[in-house]
């Protein structure tokens, strides 16, 4: 089911149980309260393909600004039990929006062999801060020999996907404006290809920045600096540029 415009919308249940499926329905919200009183429970799931299902829902909970961490705890628990979240769980995998929070650096294996690097971080936006959008980076292989493909999947408004930003990224030393790979309705995709040595100065920095900006004359909104942290990135890099090796040289 897809909804033809954004709707506003804010959904409370103090002292209700959210079990099962219903915990990753919920964290499709852009944002997300839990009442003190209300329960998540979580369990594993069931089927001849349990282990392609969890990885597309690390991938899900992630590119909705939580932790995969999230699913591999669910899988620890016996289909036919539940156990319920702490408080703790619920803020350490960012289930509640609340002020800013990074996921860590995922390792995506998709369905066609292809290997992900992911993470996201979600800001609040809007004049009162109550309102979320999650950002995603993403690196891959590269058609070109010798490059990684960055990848830049950003959440808009409504009144922001009629004038998209114009992202620069700013890696290592090198500033650079992102061209659009794919743009919908509610969100912009965004790509380019990094030599090898720009990622390691990213590394070596310890985050890269992403800057939004918007024009004044359609829409008043500052300028956006989002800071992505590369911690856990450099072990991922080395899996990812492996992949990225064989896959250009087969007999490898």
């Amino acid at each position: 089911m897809q909804s033809k415009r954004e709707h506003k919308a804010r959904l409370y249940f103090g002292g209700a149980r959210c079990a099962s499926a219903c915990v990753y329905a919920m964290v499709g919200a852009s944002t997300r309260h839990v009442d003190p009183g209300a329960t998540l429970r979580i369990h594993s799931g069931v089927g001849g393909e349990i282990d392609k299902t969890e990885n597309s829902l690390r991938r899900y909970v992630m590119r909705m600004g939580v932790d995969p961490a999230l699913v591999d705890a669910a899988a620890k628990i016996p289909s036919r039990t539940f156990r319920g979240l702490s408080r703790g769980e619920i803020e350490r995998f960012g289930i509640e929006t609340r002020g800013v929070y990074e996921t860590p650096w995922f390792a995506f294996h998709g369905p066609a062999g292809e290997f992900l690097l992911l993470k996201s971080v979600t800001y609040p936006t809007g004049d009162t801060g109550d309102q979320y959008r999650t950002r995603t980076v993403g690196f891959a292989c590269s058609p070109f020999p010798s490059s990684i493909r960055f990848m830049y999947h950003q959440e808009l408004t409504a009144k922001e996907s009629r004038t998209p930003p114009m992202i620069r990224a700013k890696i290592g030393d090198s500033l650079i404006d992102l061209p659009t790979l794919n743009s919908q309705k509610d969100s912009v995709e965004k790509s380019l290809d990094l030599e090898p040595r720009q990622l390691q100065s990213a590394i070596e920095t310890g985050s890269f920045e992403i800057t939004e900006n918007f024009d004044q004359s359609m829409i008043k909104k500052p300028s956006l600096v989002v800071r992505f942290s590369t911690s856990g990135l450099s072990s991922n890099i080395v899996a990812l540029e492996s992949k990225c090796a064989s896959k250009s040289n087969p007999s490898q």
